[in-house]
């Protein structure tokens, strides 16, 4: 009975294997579809490729869209290169992200003494949303383009326009925190000692809440839009 149930266990198992490889694919740009156990290979230095099977290369030059266990990843059109995004919901409205990296600004900090020191940023990155309608080219998921595809969903439309209501929220919050930081150090002025003051401070952090809070906010309304609109 042991052997029988060892023999169904590795069967079951081995036809999930298959079937997960089924699912899987490369569509090259001439719209060729090869299915089996897609990896990624990127190396320094080195061209990047796509791997079938184990045994088939592909560079990633002549790739349109793959799926690996890890999602479907799409191409990224118009001067990205070889840049592909990953697909968060499927529908009549794809949603898409992509990691973009940039250098940050960095800022000045108070030091001893009454002393600043400017801090480099460093290397930061965020996740950039796209959308494709229909299967068509992706674009970036931004008020105007989002609006332009969504028009015909009310629902959708009414996400949007919350959407619109974070955008003022934060240009008010950096208008009040500039006006904060700008009065604290009016007051500072005439001080022999040059540092930071509490209302400064106070109005830098208002400037970065006003920033990051309605920017996670405008990322779930879009999310809510497009659920919408698929539904």
């Amino acid at each position: 009975m042991r052997k029988i149930f060892n023999c169904f266990a590795v069967l079951f198992l081995f036809t999930i294997s298959v079937s997960a490889q089924y699912r899987n694919f490369v569509e090259l740009k001439d719209s060729t579809v090869i299915r089996g156990k897609v990896e990624l290979s990127t190396k320094l230095f080195r061209s990047s490729k796509i791997i079938v099977n184990d045994t088939t290369e592909i560079p990633l030059s002549k790739v349109h869209a793959y799926q690996t266990t890890d999602g479907y990843f799409r191409r990224m059109y118009s001067g990205y290169g070889d840049s592909f995004a990953k697909r968060l919901e499927k529908g009549n409205i794809d949603l898409f992200t992509r990691t973009q990296s940039y250098g940050g600004g960095g800022s000045f900090v108070p030091g001893p003494n009454g002393t600043s020191m400017f801090v480099g940023g460093g290397m930061q990155s965020s996740q950039v949303e796209y959308f494709s309608k229909d299967g068509g080219e992706l674009q970036k998921a931004n008020a105007r383009n989002l609006k332009r595809a969504l028009f015909d969903n009310p629902e959708s439309m009414e996400y949007l326009k919350k959407r619109d209501g974070m955008t003022v929220v934060q240009v008010l919050g950096v208008i009040a925190g500039v006006a904060i930081a700008a009065t604290s150090l009016a007051s500072q002025s005439d001080s022999e000692e040059i540092s930071m003051p509490p209302g400064a401070f106070v109005g830098v952090m208002v400037i970065s809440g006003s920033s990051w809070i309605p920017y996670l906010q405008k990322k779930e309304l879009t999310r809510k839009a497009i659920k919408a609109y698929n539904r």
